[in-house]
């Protein structure tokens, strides 16, 4: 009879304070490749590197997730991971520090992710492949996302121009440097013991970009209203345009959000990695409907209000602003949009914004991380809801040209009339 455990081993394999050491480090590794890419998504400009970016960084917090949850299956006493070492630390906060996008590209696909790959892979070739089935079959897992990412990487890292991987060398070769000084990540002989304060202990946070930065397809300090739509189809193409660009502003904002805030709880950051890549789909949904249309990106001004207007908030306002009034006021225009376009045929778009309000409603869900800011306290959320609401409509008013800006009805008025 078959037997599907018949060639699993049963005569080696690391012990299981050996396998917790190393899942401590592969899930720091993981959390941290997830922040950085978060904190320089607003930074780089290529719109391409945005949209992989935004896809790796959520797999790699759902890979963090996963070793975290393993670590307690391995007789680990907290939900608290192991601070792996000064050498990690310090070869991460030097890929934070990368100069330019092929720098970054060239030092996370070409350098640390296949040093990871490996690691797990030869970890998973020494398993107790019975014992530890659980963490053998992560590994498997992990490991062919990680090669799948390697692959994207390294083909997005050839588009750069032979020039701008030149100037990326000497920098790629301090971040090689630094990971030949940590040794295998699969050894548990090198893998700190000590627990630390939370996924992201030991790293820094570099200044957020007042503007998110866009490659040169893009121009800014054009007014829409200098140039109206001259019919509908025109009208359509900028809609579009600028649904795609306002929607990679969200993902620039939620990157900053979880990069920003290391002592905020580790679920925080799996469900803003989540929204950032939700929104970088979002993004990219609306890019192919402009192309679907015949039109491509640059073809319209952009703004950079969405996001430096958010940014200029501190963080409860910002997550007030973001989950519970933009996601949560624009959802019935996405139930319109889908009725209007079911009605003319246009199946492309209502199939589109059909599945961008399904997303939205976690969006506003994640507005929850605010009141657990404030400790639950109602009086101190009403007080934030009435002064973003306040700031925003002194911000709309003095953008009235501004074409992120819409005007909400109802909920505007309703809160600002509010006694304090």
């Amino acid at each position: 009879m078959y037997d599907i455990y018949a060639g699993y081993r049963l005569d080696r394999g690391f012990h299981v304070a050996q396998t917790a050491r190393l899942v401590a480090r592969y899930h720091y590794i993981e959390a941290q490749l997830m922040r950085i890419a978060a904190g320089r998504m607003a930074e780089l400009p290529e719109w391409e590197l945005k949209c992989l970016l935004g896809r790796h960084l959520w797999q790699d917090s759902q890979h963090a997730d996963a070793w975290l949850s393993r670590l307690i299956d391995l007789r680990w006493p907290r939900r608290a991971p192991l601070n792996p070492g000064e050498a990690t630390c310090r070869m991460l906060r030097l890929l934070d520090d990368a100069p330019d996008s092929a720098a970054f590209v060239a030092a996370v696909y070409r350098q640390v992710k296949p040093r990871l790959a490996a690691a797990y892979a030869a970890h998973r070739q020494a398993c107790a492949s019975l014992a530890d089935e659980p963490t053998w079959d992560l590994l498997a897992r992990i490991h062919a996302d990680e090669e799948e990412q390697i692959s994207q990487g390294m083909a997005l890292l050839e588009s750069f121009s032979s020039a701008a991987r030149a100037v990326a060398q000497n920098y790629e070769s301090a971040v090689a440097e630094a990971c030949d000084g940590i040794g295998s990540f699969a050894d548990p002989a090198t893998a700190a013991e000590r627990e630390a304060s939370g996924s992201f202990e030991d790293q820094t946070v570099r200044p957020a970009p007042p503007i998110a930065a866009r490659d040169a397809r893009f121009r800014f300090g054009e007014r829409a209203a200098d140039h109206p739509p001259a019919d509908e189809h025109e009208m359509a193409l900028m809609m579009a345009h600028r649904d795609a660009d306002n929607e990679m502003h969200a993902a620039e904002l939620l990157g900053r959000n979880l990069y920003e805030h290391p002592e905020m709880p580790w679920e925080y950051h799996v469900d803003m990695a989540r929204q950032l890549w939700d929104e970088v789909r979002h993004a990219v949904l609306y890019q192919r409907y402009l192309e679907h249309l015949g039109g491509k990106l640059g073809d319209f001004p952009v703004i950079p209000g969405n996001y430096a207007y958010r940014m200029s908030l501190d963080f409860p306002h910002r997550l007030y602003d973001l989950h519970l009034r933009g996601e949560k006021l624009g959802m019935p225009d996405l139930i319109r949009s889908r009725e209007t376009a079911r009605a003319r045929g246009d199946t492309p778009y209502a199939l589109l914004n059909d599945f961008v309000h399904a997303d939205e409603v976690p969006h506003v869900k994640n507005g929850r991380w605010l009141r657990w800011l404030l400790n639950n306290d109602e009086a101190a959320f009403r007080r934030i809801e009435r002064e973003t609401m306040r700031l925003r409509a002194a911000y709309e008013q003095a953008h009235a040209d501004d074409p992120i800006v819409m005007a909400y009805t109802g909920l505007v008025p309703a809160i600002l009339q509010q006694e304090e």
